[in-house]
């Protein structure tokens, strides 16, 4: 009887490490986390923002079926609207700083893709010859118009098929 207890104890130890290094194991290890946290403020915000205007839109609609009287529309649609003013200040005030990010990001953009222009017109141009065998072809979408790249399965500015594009000849 006295080794079971021994052999319980044992197994009892070793369930404990082993749930012990499950826990402490992903602290000590320096990983980039996997989730982005958003910052919750702006979330905040955003949630409440479209509360209120869901709620402006109820208003209207059970003022509209009659649920609720002119006097009480009134009423409940200016505390509504004063609150979703108030909300939509806030966002603005914290929106020039996402904004400035987003200007900073379709610039960085435009600029690689115009380093990458001149290689892919070099590279279409060493080439010679588009797939339906005529040279110097121009492909367009049909879709938006936008001049497509010899190589390109797909419009890069409206994401079409290269099924759906028209070849034209410069």
């Amino acid at each position: 009887m006295d080794s079971m207890l021994w052999i319980t104890l044992l197994s009892a130890l070793l369930v404990s490490l082993l749930a012990l290094a499950y826990v402490v194991l992903p602290l000590l290890t320096r990983q980039a986390p996997l989730l982005q946290v958003e910052d919750d403020r702006l979330t905040d915000l955003l949630a409440r923002k479209d509360g209120a205007l869901r709620a402006i839109k109820d208003l209207e609609f059970d003022h509209q079926v009659g649920k609720i009287s002119g006097e009480d529309y009134e009423r409940f649609n200016q505390r509504l609207s004063r609150q979703a003013i108030v909300l939509i200040q806030q966002l603005e005030k914290i929106a020039p700083e996402s904004s400035a990010l987003d200007t900073q990001i379709e610039a960085e953009i435009a600029q690689r893709r115009k380093a990458l222009s001149p290689a892919a017109t070099q590279r279409s141009a060493t080439n010679g010859s588009s797939t339906n065998g005529s040279t110097n072809a121009t492909r367009f979408c049909t879709e938006c118009g936008a001049q497509l790249e010899a190589n390109h399965k797909f419009c890069a500015n409206c994401g079409a098929p290269v099924a759906k594009v028209e070849t034209a000849l410069n």
